[in-house]
């Protein structure tokens, strides 16, 4: 017989369809890297039929003999086309069966129809304790079974399917493995009990389980631990009671934990009583991928995670009633280096808790173990620690895309990080989420929530805080009030940033201390009195969008501001604060802001305190130059930096007094108001809504005569001719010739001696001369 034809299926087939979800997750923010694992490579000329090893599948018969010996047989197979080892065909039957021990080179096929069935608990292996005596009622029918103890059960159970430092494992077929777990499960709180792992691989190579069905183990199902490498899971089919059943609770029955390099599991549909998945320290490279995920804890990662877990992706997924949907758990006994997760393209319904990432799993503390209730408070009670080589770190988290609801009375998030050692660089891009209690941030650095929503009922916080650096930001101006809480204290200060965001705070002791705020495009709303203190920075992103603290009560000022210019920025007046009550306090210090500008703090509008931004002093006008012409001074300078207008002054004392002769935009005038001969002197400042700058240095001119012909006015009074000429041609000269009339002109004109200083003079009549001719002349 053929192997079965799931073996054959495109692996490019399955993985390409997660390329798209990769797709809208910006390429910026991916994380870390992944390579495709190796499939196992096994000579599919060797068929090996447990039938033929004396296998019956009646359901009653214990197969374990004739299955291992197939196994052997299948594995020390001959070599084809370079492959080596062969498949184990299971075919349609339930073949009950103990112990397996697997081997390299081997591919157990389940055809359909079969269920290869561990045996049941009472007839399962078991090492008991010494000196520990029980026993059992069994309904086979039923599967009920009741257990009476004289002490403490002690047991240890191998696991089912087991094998060490293997290299190409296949377990393959559209069978089932069914581990009959129930009667197991309730000793999973016994101490010192070890029940059996349905199928556990350590420090194996290219491992594949594709397209089976798993249930109800004793404990995990698949359990890949030590240095792996290349493993796929993936169309697998994985069922056991969840842990909140009333009846049958599964405990401790992990779908799907593999560690290592290398991990591709997709396209599986799981729900069991814990982990969908989880993986533990010295594992990078997995890919998760298109699954469908009921009952359960989730996709994890921990508990133990030393030395550390990086470059895990979890993208098109979804989950259902599952308890934790993205989990990341560990404490300071066991704890590494988490980094490079990146969640993309999921979706989650009636939920426990969506998103839990906290590093307090084990802390025995009643109050400290109920994730859906650590307020502000609780979590700066949570005890420092020095740090040690087990200290968890969290860093650079991604979840993009996201869409999830809690269930009712729970938290669709936490962030809980440690004091002596923050969560830090997690972004929340596009995730929309509901849940009944606030989202906690506690002891966390640079958590970025961009594009997302929290929806909580009337009189929730969507977010608390504690020791916290966060950023609240939107593309587009958002007008959805986002609610904040939190507390600081043990001198411990929270960080927002806001940008397109409309926020308000509850406790405004949340930016008590060394607490700063930062808002662009933004308004923040504190819904009682707020008194800063010198501790505290605010920073304001100025520009056509607002960015205003409304103050719903008593504003004490105080601290230090920063002025950042955003878009639109200009001079002007900006509202930095309004409120209701009284304003007290300094103002607080200017500290960074743009350059070029001058900056007026400004209260004397009730309600508000503003910020007038007005341009420097300008500069002293340079280069000024006076050019005289005939009845004009042609005046020009060079432009000073931030004028707005020139204010140009005149003397005519030689600098003594000034008058302002014009205010103008332009660096150049012509001054036509003169007068021939007197000397004009001039100087320029600059002018803007700030200042007036100095006066520049002063430039003179004398302008000359009009050039245009003018008549002599003439009066005669006894034997002499008043003549006079008008003010703006001073510095003409006045000629005269006397000739008989009835010769008429001649060119015999002689200038009257002193003429060109005087507007008007005499002249002297002599009867004696006939006529006499008088004119103007210039130059």
């Amino acid at each position: 017989m053929k192997p079965h034809p799931h073996r054959r299926r495109s692996f490019c087939a399955a993985v390409c369809p997660l390329l798209l979800g990769l797709l809208l997750i910006p390429s910026a923010a991916r994380a870390g890297t992944f390579a495709v694992p190796a499939l196992p490579v096994i000579n599919t000329n060797n068929i090996v039929n447990i039938l033929n090893f004396g296998a019956v599948g009646d359901a009653v018969t214990t197969n374990t003999t004739a299955i291992q010996n197939a196994i052997n047989a299948a594995s020390a197979g001959g070599v084809t086309n370079g492959a080596s080892g062969g498949t184990v065909e299971f075919p349609a039957g339930v073949f009950m069966c103990g112990p397996l021990t697997l081997k390299s080179h081997v591919n157990l096929q389940l055809d359909g129809g079969c269920f290869l069935r561990m045996l049941a608990f009472t007839n399962y292996p078991k090492i008991l304790s010494t000196n520990v005596t029980t026993s059992f009622t069994t309904n086979t029918t039923t599967m009920v079974i009741t257990t009476n103890f004289t002490t403490n059960v002690l047991f240890t159970a191998q696991n089912f399917l087991s094998g060490s430092g293997l290299t190409d494992l296949e377990i393959s077929g559209p069978g089932w493995i069914q581990g009959q777990g129930e009667p197991w499960w309730p000793f999973a709180s016994v101490t010192g009990d070890t029940r059996p792992i349905m199928i556990s691989l350590s420090g194996c190579n290219r491992t594949l389980v594709q397209s089976v069905t798993l249930s109800n183990s004793p404990e995990f199902h698949i359990a890949f631990g030590g240095k792996n490498g290349n493993t796929t899971v993936q169309f697998v089919t994985i069922r056991a009671n969840p842990s909140e059943d009333p009846l049958n609770p599964g405990h401790n029955t992990d779908a799907c934990d593999v560690s290592g390099t290398n991990i591709l599991v997709q396209f599986n549909n799981i729900s069991v009583g814990d982990d969908d998945y989880t993986c533990g320290g010295g594992t990078s490279g997995m890919l998760i991928s298109n699954n469908v995920y009921g009952n359960g804890h989730g996709v994890s990662i921990g508990s133990f995670t030393s030395p550390s877990v990086s470059n895990m992706t979890v993208v098109n997924c979804t989950f259902t009633n599952t308890d934790a949907g993205l989990r990341i758990k560990t404490d300071r006994d066991r704890g590494g280096y988490v980094h490079d997760i990146l969640y993309g393209n999921l979706t989650m319904t009636n939920m426990v808790n969506p998103i839990l990432i906290y590093t307090e799993y084990t802390n025995t503390t009643s109050m400290y173990r109920a994730v859906d209730s650590i307020s502000p408070a609780i979590a700066a009670s949570y005890p420092t620690s020095s740090i040690s080589s087990t200290t968890p770190y969290y860093r650079n988290i991604l979840i993009s895309n996201l869409v999830a609801n809690a269930k009712s009375t729970r938290a669709a998030g936490l962030l809980w990080g440690l004091p002596e050692s923050s969560i830090s660089n997690v972004t929340l891009i596009n995730v929309h989420l509901a849940g009944s209690k606030t989202f906690g941030m506690y002891d966390v650095k640079n958590i970025q929530i961009i594009d997302s929503s929290h929806n909580v009922p009337v009189g929730i916080s969507q977010f608390s805080f504690y020791n916290a650096d966060v950023t609240f930001s939107n593309s587009v101006p958002s007008s959805s009030v986002v609610t904040l809480d939190g507390v600081t204290t043990n001198a411990r200060p929270n960080r927002f940033t806001f940008y397109n965001a409309l926020m308000t705070l509850k406790n405004t002791n949340a930016i008590a201390l060394n607490s700063s705020v930062s808002l662009g495009a933004s308004t923040f709303i504190i819904s009682n009195n707020l008194t800063l203190t010198a501790s505290n920075t605010l920073s304001f992103v100025l520009g056509s969008s607002p960015a205003t603290i409304v103050v719903k009560g008593n504003l004490a000022t105080g601290g230090t501001n920063n002025i950042l210019a955003g878009p639109g920025f200009a001079n002007g007046t900006y509202t930095l604060f309004t409120y209701t009550g009284t304003l007290s306090g300094p103002l607080p210090t200017l500290a960074a802001q743009p350059a070029g500008h001058v900056y007026t703090y400004d209260t004397s509008i009730p309600g508000q305190v503003n910020i007038i931004i007005g341009p420097l002093a300008p500069g002293i006008p340079a280069n000024l130059t006076a050019v005289a012409t005939n009845l004009l001074v042609n005046l020009q300078w060079f432009a000073a930096a931030d004028a707005v207008s020139y204010n140009l002054k005149r003397s005519t004392n030689n600098g003594v007094t000034y008058s302002l002769l014009a205010n103008l935009t332009a660096t150049n005038y012509s001054d036509s108001a003169v007068n021939p001969g007197t000397t004009y002197t001039y100087i320029v400042s600059a002018t803007n809504s700030t200042a007036e700058s100095a006066n520049s240095v002063p430039a003179s001119a004398i302008p000359l005569p009009s050039l245009a012909p003018t008549p002599l006015q003439v009066q005669t009074g006894g034997n002499q001719l008043q003549l006079s000429w008008p003010a703006d041609h001073l510095g003409w000269r006045l000629q005269i010739q006397t000739n008989d009339p009835d010769t008429g002109l001649g060119t015999n004109w002689t200038d009257w001696v002193g003429s060109t200083n005087i507007l008007q003079t005499n002249i002297n009549i002599d009867p004696a001369n006939a006529g006499v001719f008088l004119r103007l002349v210039y130059p």
